[in-house]
């Protein structure tokens, strides 16, 4: 990405927690969260920014069934 022009823009605070959030949640640096917003926007979605996503929900949601599974084995 050294190649890459820089952009830079002053944004509301809230927009910048949720930037975080989101970065923090997604293990991505704020500037990826931002570029892949951007590129969002304008109609230029990453294939492969998609496929971490979806990995990234699967190993979420298969986390989330183990631990219910444990709870249901708790209930009976």
């Amino acid at each position: 990405m050294a190649e890459s022009p820089m952009v830079g823009c002053r944004v509301p605070q809230h927009w910048q927690d949720q930037i975080r959030q989101i970065a923090s949640a997604s293990g991505k640096k704020e500037a990826d969260v931002v570029r892949e917003a951007l590129g969002q926007y304008l109609g230029e979605v990453n294939p492969g920014a998609v496929k971490s996503v979806l990995a990234n929900h699967e190993e979420r949601i298969a986390k989330l069934e183990s631990k219910l599974a444990s709870f249901g084995r708790l209930a009976v």
